[in-house]
């Protein structure tokens, strides 16, 4: 049971549950301090867990040859769960997930169908495309932040699209240097990454840009945010995100091996659950 929560990357699995309890609890003008979790958002919530469980999935599954160079020691298909296993447990999860998604509206059931064939698609054609994979999967991740305005018809929709860009560079970020982790089997295996396409320093160079925008994004909300009179969130956004941030900066300049990107991609993840967390005031101001 322990190597089927590594395959569908559990820990992620929560961050997704929790940063979407977040956004309903905090970023409904209805919410605050008055918190009640509707069937709908039940749905929203599950048939986002199990389209990202499947797209984990399909993910390995494509991707066991790579993973036998890159991290063996992470290796799950084929090793404890059968291919076939697996491929069936994706069938399922997605089925499942577009299924849920119906109940909430056919809009969103039709959405999660995309959503269930583009992760598909990544894993199969677009993860090892210049820049593609990147997009992709950052779009994907930002969108499990915009689905739940389908659970509720009084969301603040400029505090989601806010978080939801925030989601998007941050995780553009981590999936570029998770690339640079991965370079030595990807390169085996003649994939298109950023990295392997311009090399490591012009790679930097992209992350640096990606942060120069995520750095001033942040900046002018916080400026925004202090005019509107709200105190509390702003100066908890400059410490706990745009300092980090920073700091992360300076990192990447020096950051040369393996070990360095390891730990950049770990610190790159601190900053955007800090980020959830930050919802969390603004019923507080």
């Amino acid at each position: 049971m322990g190597h089927f929560f590594d395959l569908i990357r559990w820990k992620n699995i929560l961050i997704i549950i929790f940063t979407q309890v977040f956004a309903y609890l905090f970023l409904d003008q209805s919410q605050c301090f008055d918190w009640q979790i509707t069937n709908s958002f039940i749905y929203v919530a599950l048939s986002t867990v199990l389209l990202a469980a499947a797209g984990y999935m399909i993910n390995d599954y494509s991707d066991i040859r790579i993973d036998v160079i890159n991290k063996p020691e992470k290796l799950i298909v084929d090793k404890y769960i059968p291919r076939r296993i697996v491929l069936a447990l994706h069938l399922t999860f997605n089925f499942a997930g577009v299924v849920l998604g119906a109940l909430v509206s056919y809009k969103f059931g039709l959405l999660n169908l995309c959503i269930a064939f583009v992760l598909w698609q990544y894993s199969v054609r677009f993860k090892y495309q210049f820049f593609t994979g990147n997009l992709l999967v950052s779009l994907l991740m930002a969108l499990t932040l915009m689905v739940v305005a389908f659970a509720s018809n009084t969301m603040l929709l400029l505090w989601l699209v806010f978080y939801t860009v925030f989601a998007f560079l941050t995780g553009l970020i981590r999936e570029i240097i998770k690339d640079i982790e991965d370079m030595e089997g990807d390169a085996v295996f003649n994939a298109k990454t950023l990295p392997n396409t311009l090399g490591i320093p012009r790679t930097k160079i992209v992350i640096y840009y990606l942060m120069l925008l995520t750095l001033s994004t942040l900046i002018l909300s916080c400026v925004y945010l202090f005019i509107k009179g709200y105190i509390v969130l702003p100066a908890y956004l400059i410490i706990a995100t745009a300092i980090p941030l920073a700091i992360f900066f300076q990192r990447t300049i020096g950051a040369d091996s393996k070990k360095d990107f390891s730990l950049l991609s770990r610190i790159i993840k601190l900053i955007m659950i800090a980020g959830v967390l930050s919802m969390g005031l603004r019923c507080w101001g």
